[in-house]
């Protein structure tokens, strides 16, 4: 995961407008549930094992499965998936962008 708590290209983790824009980094071994995770995690000041759990909202590995590059490096073209998961609207871009809002 790429976030800073400022604004960099339009990646980062707000926590006074609840709204979190990150990258998922392929060339890692950090999942992208964890980023996920992670993203909630940080934006609602909590630990992630104070979270739900995610894969009472989605199948993590499904998900992991959609959007992971193609034969190990070709990046996907296009797609997202949208999501609820605690108190926020999450939505997962082919390229790996994640986009957490709080849930109205």
């Amino acid at each position: 995961m790429t976030a800073t708590r400022s604004n960099h290209g339009g990646a980062g983790i707000d926590p006074e407008t609840e709204t979190a824009v990150v990258s998922h980094d392929w060339e890692t071994d950090t999942s992208l549930s964890t980023t996920i995770v992670s993203t909630v995690a940080s934006l609602s000041g909590r630990d992630p094992a104070e979270l739900d759990r995610l894969y009472d909202r989605i199948d993590p590995d499904s998900l992991e499965t959609l959007f992971e590059p193609a034969n190990g490096s070709t990046s996907r073209n296009g797609g997202r998936v949208s999501f609820r998961f605690d108190a926020y609207s999450i939505t997962v871009h082919a390229s790996g962008t994640v986009v957490v809002t709080r849930a109205g």
